[in-house]
């Protein structure tokens, strides 16, 4: 048996639990207040929609983004209504902050006995591993934020953690099946994680009765943890859509309120097979071509380089065939991790190849590079040498992305709705591709917002049940109409109002000002719209 680990190295996960994760939430509020796009889209606003019932009532104004499950972001507009910004930022960093004691625990639970360090050793081992994690450009970009990667990134850890004991059972592979399709069911990209971590299985050495048992008990737990967290959504797109994924995989359930497509962001997908095996060098060296915004991290193209290594060596028998071959529960579970990883993102690339959703295989690659460097150094000799430069490098040359942030203020949103004369009849449009949802939870709730022109709706040959649905609507409303648009999409504007027989009315358009218009140059602007044949007014007449 291996000996027992000393005092200090058993209570570090305690101390991890309970100190650590503030220090995130402290870090978050010196970051600055997140100000996404997918914040001002839809992360505030579809959890307000839901629990007012404005489905049908508003008509995509978050675009796409309308659609998806409300619930991962209900926490979020709960807090923001209650407490302070700083301290919904504090809240939201802490709880991120929980990655570092599950990473610390995954590390425990492998260094150990792939490196043949001391308890003490692997404890600080497991502990670098997972603050390097943790300080990703992607985790950091994210840290206080509501894209959710890193919140989702929680039960999946903890499923991870499952799968990694031995021997691994029917009950915890169920457990673990239950906490990814909880994740899958709030975000429907965290699925690949589903899936790598279901195939994996057959990384392993069991009997392969067994692997089939364990991969069908886990994935009975992922249909069960999607139905527990999306479930209710995916009935009700069904139900009111005739799609279950609305929109996505639009060409194979040709649901009338949306074009015939798959409405996925293919943007960052490999074209070839030589973009697909450099992908990983994208994060060192072509970030564009995985983000919207500039970043840098070399601990995936480290990793890649390693593995590489580590496969070239196999290939030209560098190892001793007097050496007996590693077994036992280190090597299964090396094994199983590595292949939850190696599917994991090749089902990325396939699928995505967005940055933000590879956070888990960012925060797992330190972890993956120092056991990678164990196998290249079997005496020991060049391991610690090894893994303070790669620590180093990694440290040193990350640089996080911006996904927009800005100043601390004592409201989060700051909104200054304009004001309505007869907020019961009003009616507002919509048109250009910003995101402005947020502003809707400030007006007066009787108050529609149509969404006349955006990449989901808008003039077009063959317009969707959506576009039809809002010309009736605009044809037969008889109160005040107002369009809200950015202000260097006037001539867009113009344009889808043309289309519905409407026009800017003659009189100076009002600015809507927030926490989050901090480029005076393209303010949003709130204008009242006439029937066509009105006069429209001049650029000069828009402040």
């Amino acid at each position: 048996m291996p000996p027992s680990p000393p005092p200090a190295a058993r209570t570090v996960p305690l101390a991890a639990w309970l100190a650590v994760p503030p220090l995130f939430g402290l870090l978050a509020i010196w970051l600055g207040q997140d100000a996404s796009w997918d914040l001002c889209n839809y992360h505030f606003y579809n959890p307000y929609a839901w629990l007012h019932g404005r489905m049908g009532f508003d008509v995509a104004p978050a675009q796409v983004a309308t659609f998806y499950n409300p619930l991962l972001h209900l926490p979020f507009y709960l807090i923001v209504e209650r407490l302070p910004p700083r301290a919904v930022g504090f809240l939201l960093g802490t709880l991120q902050g929980m990655n570092f004691p599950l990473l610390w625990g995954i590390g425990l639970a492998l260094i150990p006995k792939s490196t043949g360090s001391t308890p003490r050793d692997a404890a600080f081992l497991s502990a670098v591993a997972a603050l390097l994690g943790m300080l990703g450009a992607g985790q950091i970009s994210e840290l206080g934020t509501t894209f959710g990667d890193n919140l989702l990134s929680l039960p999946l850890l903890a499923a991870l953690s499952l799968l990694l004991r031995a021997p691994p059972s029917p009950i915890p592979a169920a457990v673990a099946g239950l906490l990814c399709g909880i994740a899958a069911g709030l975000k429907q990209p965290m699925a690949v994680y589903a899936v790598g971590f279901c195939a994996a299985f057959f990384f392993r050495n069991d009997p392969f009765g067994r692997r089939i048992l364990l991969a069908l008990c886990f994935g009975l737990g992922v249909l069960a943890g999607i139905a527990l967290s999306g479930g209710f959504w995916l009935v009700e797109m069904a139900q009111r859509f005739g799609n279950p994924l609305f929109p996505y995989f639009n060409q194979l359930f040709h649901s009338p309120w949306a074009a015939v497509a798959d409405y996925r962001d293919a943007r960052f997908i490999p074209a070839s097979w030589g973009e697909a095996l450099a992908s990983p060098l994208y994060f060192a060296l072509m970030p564009r071509k995985l983000a919207e915004v500039v970043f840098r991290d070399l601990r995936l193209p480290l990793l890649f380089l390693l593995l590489l290594t580590l496969l070239g060596r196999a290939l030209h028998g560098r190892c001793r065939p007097d050496r007996p071959p590693r077994s036992g529960t280190s090597d299964a579970a090396l094994r199983y991790l590595t292949g939850a990883g190696l599917i994991s993102y090749l089902v990325w690339l396939k699928l995505f190849a967005i940055f933000r959703y590879a956070m888990l295989l960012e925060m797992l690659a330190p972890l993956g590079i120092f056991l990678a460097i164990a196998r290249l150094t079997p005496t020991g000799r060049f391991r610690r040498p090894a893994w303070s430069a790669a620590a180093l490098l990694i440290l040193l040359t990350v640089v996080p992305a911006d996904w927009g942030r800005v100043p601390w203020s004592g409201g989060y949103f700051g909104v200054q709705p304009p004001p309505l004369a007869e907020p019961l009849r009003t009616m507002v449009l919509m048109t250009g591709h910003e995101p402005s949802a947020y502003l809707i939870p400030f007006f007066p709730p009787t108050v529609r917002f149509l969404r006349i022109q955006s990449y989901f709706t808008g003039p077009t040959a063959q317009p969707n049940a959506f576009d039809r649905q809002m010309r009736r609507d605009i044809d037969g409303h008889e109160g005040p109409i107002f369009v809200l648009f950015r202000s260097y999409e006037v001539e867009t504007t113009r344009n889808a109002l043309r289309h519905f027989g409407l026009a800017l009315a003659p009189q100076p358009a009002m600015t809507i000002q927030t926490h989050f218009e901090t480029n005076p140059l393209y303010p949003l602007h709130f204008c009242a719209v006439e029937r066509q044949g009105g006069a429209a007014p001049s650029g000069k007449d828009l402040p």
